[in-house]
């Protein structure tokens, strides 16, 4: 047994060929929706938005924290995070730097697309404390962050915070339609964008495994694409 399979490994890299296809997909989902949202506000997607903007008043209040993920703090909070349990500059990094192109580009889709904010498209919208009263509506620069965010740093988290990062994505757009800041395929075409970017930092960096999730410990079969990185050497 060689000496590099008998040190502990801190994690796994991995270049997963479904990120490819998870892509693709995202790509297509962004188009779609934008595609849908220059042509206006359906009557369904008014509908959903009513039920979701006329949910009870505090609901913001509980939602003002997990909805910060999607701000521009929130890859630079969630990349601490990252370098705190993984010491590693791979999924560190990549938080951050997807998370602020996601919110530049989102600004780059805002000016293609032009569609308004809720108030401007909707008569009746009940709007809030938090709700922005300048700006496009498409696609949730909120949404873009958190998506991205998690698709670059949860891989590299334990499993719990893995998970509650996931969990948070899909809240922060739900609070954005209650806070009347934008319509749901604002917050369709967001995520899509975000998961976009993520997929595309993974595919050209790899993905760094949690060693917690125990995939790391698995045998990887002769010709994987799966390395093992130490820390100590740069990972």
């Amino acid at each position: 047994m060689s000496a590099v399979e008998t040190s502990t490994p801190s994690a796994v890299v991995e270049r997963r060929p479904e990120d490819l296809a998870s892509a693709v997909l995202s790509a297509g989902v962004l188009v779609a929706s934008g595609a849908l949202a220059r042509r206006g506000t359906s009557t369904a997607e008014g509908q959903v938005f009513a039920r979701i903007n006329r949910l009870p008043n505090w609901l913001e209040a509980v939602l003002w924290l997990p909805m910060q993920l999607g701000s521009l703090w929130g890859p630079f909070i969630s990349g601490a995070v990252v370098w705190w349990q993984t010491r590693s500059w791979r999924p560190a990094v990549g938080t951050v730097v997807v998370g602020v192109v996601a919110w530049r580009l989102a600004s780059v889709v805002k000016d293609a697309v032009r569609r308004g904010r809720p108030d401007d498209e909707l008569d009746g919208t009940r709007l809030r404390w938090g709700t922005p009263r300048t700006g496009y509506g498409f696609v949730s620069g909120h949404a873009t962050v958190a998506f991205a965010t998690a698709g670059v740093a949860a891989p590299a988290l334990s499993p719990e915070l893995g998970l509650l990062l996931r969990v948070l994505a899909p809240i922060v757009g739900f609070a954005r339609v209650h806070v009347a800041a934008h319509l749901p395929l604002d917050v369709v075409g967001g995520a899509a964008l975000g998961h976009l970017l993520a997929t595309i930092w993974n595919l050209a960096v790899g993905v760094e495994v949690s060693p917690a999730s125990g995939t790391v410990g698995a045998t990887s079969p002769a010709g994987s694409s799966v390395t093992r990185v130490r820390t100590a050497v740069g990972s």
